[in-house]
Formats: structure tokens, sequence, C-alpha cells
């Protein structure tokens, strides 16, 4: 459905403005108008879909075409950060840092049940495997929740790699490959000051799922700022829908570890609860957090 929706283009990139602000909730819902259409086409009256089928569609495809659109802004991020060169008419504002390679970063689509710890160079996964061993004599333990989505400092061996400097043509079933298995690349590789940003991708909030990426942040910001002394872990909530749900007050509460720790800086678990109005607005925001974030690294380093 993705690859004949978005068969020449990715939102946000295209050549065309209407796609590039067309409501973010039309663009995801495109493909699964298509498919009834063609359904309806080939089977008439006997085609029939289940209601929970098509939200887990749903769901799914605003997880990929997300996804995409940050990969684009990353890639064109990247090539900047290498030849300083950033298109005259590129729709996008100029980034404000000096152009420096060590500044370029990946973006990690993560499949479901991936620990993200796998991520982390091995020195730090064995200090979480030593945590969770004696938690276990115990009989406890400390389960990792995946965040649908990673972005990453990307490490020093990749940097000249062209695959992180190459923009999707569109969402093809080649181009969505590449988004579902580029994390296989940097498993191992990333530090825990590395983890710039994770995204939990929920296309409707109910009252019953709020809690999930509450603990998925939590979690992330114990083990990488409490145990292995990472900087604040940032943590965001992408949906289109939350109407009929306390989320905004949910995410004003505080990182469990930033309470506990008397010196820390104290911050909300849930960066930002957050609703795109369409894909433009998805990239722009993120290149303006990369500004901000990436300032942070030292050039060269």
């Amino acid at each position: 459905m993705l690859a004949y929706t978005f068969a020449d283009f990715v939102p946000g990139f295209s050549s065309s403005a209407v796609y590039n602000t067309t409501p973010y909730s039309d663009i995801v819902e495109q493909p699964l108008r298509n498919a009834d259409n063609e359904g309806r086409l080939f089977f008439d009256v006997d085609y029939a879909t289940q209601s929970n089928a098509r939200a887990k569609v749903a769901g799914d495809n605003f997880e990929l075409i997300s996804a995409a659109v940050m990969w684009n802004m990353a890639a064109r991020w990247n090539k900047f950060m290498l030849d300083g060169q950033w298109g005259q008419r590129s729709g996008y504002t100029k980034p404000t840092v000096v152009p420096d390679e060590s500044r370029q970063i990946a973006v990690l689509n993560l499949p479901r049940n991936f620990d993200w710890v796998r991520l982390l160079t091995p020195n730090s996964t064995k200090k979480i495997a030593t945590l969770r061993k004696q938690l276990s004599a115990g009989n406890l333990g400390l389960p990792t929740s995946t965040p649908d989505l990673a972005i990453v400092a990307l490490p020093e061996n990749f940097r000249m790699n062209d695959t992180w400097h190459s923009e999707l043509a569109s969402l093809s079933r080649l181009s969505q490959g590449t988004l579902q298995n580029a994390y296989r690349a940097l498993e191992g590789q990333v530090e825990p000051g590395e983890i710039l940003l994770a995204v939990a991708f929920k296309k409707s909030l109910r009252s019953d799922r709020l809690y999930q990426p509450l603990y998925e942040a939590n979690i992330m910001q114990l083990l990488l700022e409490g145990h292995l002394g990472a900087p604040r872990v940032e943590f965001e909530v992408h949906t289109l829908e939350h109407i009929g749900t306390d989320a905004r007050h949910t995410y004003e509460a505080a990182s469990l570890y930033s309470v506990l720790n008397p010196q820390g800086d104290k911050h909300r678990a849930v960066r930002e609860l957050y609703v795109p109005d369409h894909a433009q607005g998805l990239a722009r925001r993120l290149l303006n957090f990369l500004n901000e974030r990436t300032a942070l690294i030292d050039a060269g380093g």
C-alpha cells in the first residue's frame, strides 16, 4: 500500500507543495483508502475488513511514513555537515550550526520486541547485563520496552558512508527495507550519550495506552542517565489523536530518575506530546531539534 501510494515521492520532500502540506492524517489514511478502492473494484460486496486490523495497519503506516520523513531530513542534514551545501529551493531553512562531520546523525526505525540496549557499545551493554543479573538474584527484572524510533549520533566509522547521506525518493519496497534494517548496521556501535532522541508513534492514544511510553521513557532515562552517566535522554510521543484522554497532563510527569537524583537536572520523562500538522512540519521540527541538540557536540568530536 505504501509503495503504491508513495511510488515517486516522500511526503515533505515532494516537488509538489500540496503533498508536503496535506494534513498528516490524510497522508496516513490515503494508503488505506487506496486499498479499499481496489478491494471494492476486485471483490465488490465481498470486500470486508476488520476494524482492529485497519487500526494496526494505520498505526504501522503512521510510523513508517514518519520514519521516512525524518530519514530524509537526516540525510539532507548529514550531507550539509559534510560539504556545507544546502539547496536554495529546498523548502527548509539552512541549518545554523557550523557544518562538521561529527554532527551527523542516524534515524533508526526499531522493530517490535527489539531491546534498544543492543544499540549500545559492548562495555555499556555489559554494565546493564550485570545490573540485570544482580536483580535476577532476587527474582526481579528490568525489562525494556522499545521506542519505535531512535535518533543517534552517527559513529565515526560510518560518517563517509553514502547510505546516511542519501534521501529516499519514494516509499518503495526497497526504501521501506532501508528504513527497517538500518538499525542493524549500528548495533553495538552507539555510546550512551549518543542517543539524542527516542520517539514512540501512537496514531491514536487511549487512556489505557498512555503509560506505555511513560514507562519506556523512564527506563531509558534510568539506565542511560542513572546507570551509564549519559546526559538528558529526550523522549517524545507523536500522535494524530488524543481527544478524550488526559495525555498532555499525563506527559507532564517528571522523569523518576531525575526526581531521585538531588544534583541532577529535573526534567519531564516525555519531552513533548506532538501532533504533526503535515509532513513538512515534522521535517522542520526535526531540523530545529538538530540545530539545538548538535550545537552541544564539540566540533571534531
